[in-house]
């Protein structure tokens, strides 16, 4: 019973890991396209992303997030008030252009990159500035099926605050989350059948500390 219990806790251990080290990494590619950042790119392992085509990406995508999917439907999908599989391209440039922000359109529209955005255009959050918002919308239709948000410069206070009150927020909305870390670095995940949903949070060289928001469709 002991070697047992001592096996459960190990495969436990090993899936938090996993999950953790997904978190990162994912975390990790998201920093190395901030602007800041963009440049070390050539000179550190360059990026396939932008050898690839548009299609190449979508369908990439879609066959590396579709083993994350979990059971049953998720009871609200949250996407920082915008909706998924709904919200289309030009509607996000009309409402970064109401607020004055400069984005970027990529991929042939499958992707808008909108950096410095105040908080305070989104929901009711509170007075502080996303280093970058990044829009990924379906190549079809040009409706919004993935978005992450990236705040980078916290001090350790900040980032914890920060992500408890992100992590209270979907509790309230999804419940509990697949998997979760209450470690140096921090997460929680949720898989469902229809959606997918990751705060996490990590230190960085130099630069604070990041703490990261990811929604998206997953019904493709």
């Amino acid at each position: 019973m002991r070697v047992n219990q001592l096996r459960k806790s190990r495969a436990a251990k090993a899936v938090v890991t996993a999950a953790a080290m997904a978190s990162l990494a994912t975390l990790a590619i998201g920093l190395l396209h901030l602007p800041w950042a963009r440049s070390w790119l050539p000179h550190a392992f360059g990026c396939p992303v932008g050898r690839a085509t548009p299609a190449q990406v979508e369908a990439a995508q879609a066959r590396a997030f579709r083993s994350l999917r979990g059971p049953g439907h998720a009871r609200s999908r949250p996407a920082l008030g915008f909706t998924l599989e709904r919200t289309t391209l030009a509607e996000v440039q009309q409402w970064a252009h109401e607020r004055g922000l400069a984005c970027e359109v990529r991929r042939d529209g499958a992707l808008l990159i909108c950096p410095a955005v105040p908080a305070s255009g989104i929901s009711t959050r509170a007075p502080f500035v996303y280093d970058e918002l990044a829009f990924g919308f379906r190549l079809r239709d040009l409706r919004l099926v993935n978005l992450t948000t990236l705040r980078t410069g916290l001090d350790r206070q900040e980032a914890g605050l920060g992500f408890q009150g992100l992590k209270l927020e979907l509790a309230e909305k999804l419940g509990e989350p697949a998997l979760q870390n209450a470690g140096e670095n921090p997460f929680v995940n949720y898989r469902f059948a229809d959606y997918l949903a990751e705060v996490s949070a990590m230190p960085l060289p130099r630069r604070g500390y990041a703490l990261r928001e990811h929604y998206m469709s997953a019904l493709e």
